[in-house]
């Protein structure tokens, strides 16, 4: 990958999953440094602890649905490093609900921090970007923006709000140096998907195993896997790039009805 020394991330959901593979490699590829902010203060200082290796790490604890948030977020990172080149908006809400159970509370939980917090996160760090010629802002939607399952049908919609924004975003800036990007995300084998398979549906530990196995590729997606595909978007090669949605699945969109994971043996 093209050298990225002297780059600055700011990463939300840096505590785990996407979004510390995602730190891990900008890292490891040259960048001077990263802003993990996450809601899980306990999960950011491990995070810390285990990327410092690699490179400078700063930190912010912060619900995505407190308004003020991205505002102190992309000031935490122009205090601590001067600069911002790339944001990743990796923080989801998966939460299940649908049209015969979606609250109120629940369609705003959803909505703000799939929706909202990406746009005013987007919206910071856009003048930090303008004012040194250009960056990259990358956000992370899902498959499920094609439209999802009963139980999942507020959360996909959320999605397909986001992939919106992201196209219209980043008509908005194409002049300025500023490429925006989502990736529509498949399975992928996270912490947190791990505790919710586990958890609110029930399945057995070794759940993505045998899930897994039924998948094209033998496996889930990992963490590291979309890390790679944010390495490419950042860099110098993707710079003619800007608006796409990458659907990141190992079955093409409008296939799901026959999709391995969700077929009889």
């Amino acid at each position: 990958m093209t050298d990225q020394k002297g780059r600055i991330a700011l990463v939300t959901g840096g505590a785990q999953g996407i979004g510390a593979a995602t730190a891990r490699r900008f890292l490891a590829d040259g960048f001077a440094g990263v802003l993990l902010v996450d809601r899980n203060a306990e999960g950011l200082a491990a995070a810390k602890a285990s990327l410092s290796v690699l490179g400078r790490v700063e930190t912010l604890a912060g619900d995505l649905l407190d308004a003020s948030l991205p505002a102190r977020a992309v000031a935490a990172a122009l205090k601590a490093f001067g600069r911002l080149d790339v944001l990743v908006n990796a923080a989801g809400n998966t939460e299940r609900c649908g049209l015969d159970d979606t609250t109120p509370e629940s369609f705003d939980r959803l909505f703000g921090v799939n929706v909202k917090a990406p746009l005013f996160m987007m919206q910071e760090a856009v003048k930090a970007m303008r004012g040194q010629g250009g960056g990259v802002i990358v956000n992370v939607s899902s498959m499920l923006a094609h439209g999802g399952p009963p139980n999942l049908a507020t959360y996909s919609a959320s999605k397909a709000a986001l992939v919106t924004l992201t196209r219209a975003s980043a008509n908005a800036v194409k002049r300025e140096g500023i490429r925006i990007f989502a990736i529509n995300l498949g399975w992928a084998l996270t912490e947190g998907e791990q505790k919710l398979q586990t958890t609110f549906h029930k399945l057995p530990e070794d759940w993505s195993k045998q899930i897994g196995k039924r998948m094209p590729s033998g496996r889930l997606i990992l963490p590291e896997d979309v890390a790679g595909v944010m390495a490419f978007l950042v860099s110098p090669p993707a710079y003619m790039m800007t608006g796409a949605v990458i659907d990141y699945e190992q079955m093409p969109a409008g296939t799901f009805n026959s999709h391995p994971a969700l077929a009889p043996e």
